[in-house]
């Protein structure tokens, strides 16, 4: 872990991208259930699917009572429908079962921790999709780690290169501070980062503003340059 490496690389991506300070305008239950839409399915076809569900079924107790079929057919622009169909269904269930309330407003009792177990004990709600909704929309100073976060934390060097998503969740709340602020903040850098620069398959480093510092450009640009 290198923890002046990982302010460099946040100072340098706030000076390329601005602060990021905006949280999600969603409600806790829009972000848990557009969160399950992302799963392995791009942002776009994430909000299309979103759309035409609410649209389709504008409580979520019409989602839950829809023909699984319907449904399925509503999310179609998400990846995976027929999973994930099904799985809304029960997490709505589940949760009128055990608070009946469909606005999740009883998370604003909870510890943070309370409120993380509770998430990920429903159905195919996992640390990422829990982080999600606990940051973006009340404000919780956990870190989500996608991809983009994780690839660019790992190629840079701010963690080892064979770290696993899970395990950069946890090292890097121990670098950062434990502000929700500050989360936010090196979360939507990353992420953005990882969108326009650091790409899984082209990364476009000659333009990056991270090269210098980047142990994925000295390890493979910059030796090929050599050789």
């Amino acid at each position: 872990m290198n923890i002046p490496l990982l302010q460099t690389i946040v100072r340098r991506l706030e000076e390329a991208y601005g602060r990021q300070t905006r949280y999600s305008s969603k409600s806790p239950m829009d972000q848990l259930m557009a969160t399950i839409l992302s799963q392995r399915t791009n942002y776009a076809d994430e909000m299309q699917a979103f759309t035409q569900m609410r649209t389709r079924f504008p409580t979520w107790e019409e989602v839950a009572a829809a023909p699984v079929a319907e449904l399925e057919a509503t999310i179609q622009p998400a990846r995976f429908p027929e999973l994930k169909a099904p799985r809304m269904q029960e997490v709505i269930r589940r949760i009128m079962a055990d608070h009946n309330d469909l606005e999740l407003k009883f998370l604003n009792d909870m510890t943070t921790e309370a409120a993380q177990a509770y998430l990920m004990s429903l159905p195919g709600v996992g640390y990422k999709t829990s982080t999600f909704v606990l940051l973006f929309s009340l404000r919780r100073p956990v870190l989500p780690v996608d991809t983009h976060v994780h690839r660019v934390s790992t190629r840079t060097g701010i963690l080892p290169a064979k770290t696993s998503q899970e395990k950069a969740h946890i090292l890097l709340l121990t670098m950062l501070p434990a502000e929700a602020d500050e989360l936010l903040n090196f979360h939507k850098l990353l992420f953005k980062h990882g969108q326009e620069i650091c790409t899984f398959n082209f990364p476009r480093c000659r333009i990056c503003m991270l090269k210098d510092v980047c142990a994925y450009y000295a390890a493979t640009v910059e030796k090929t340059q050599e050789g």
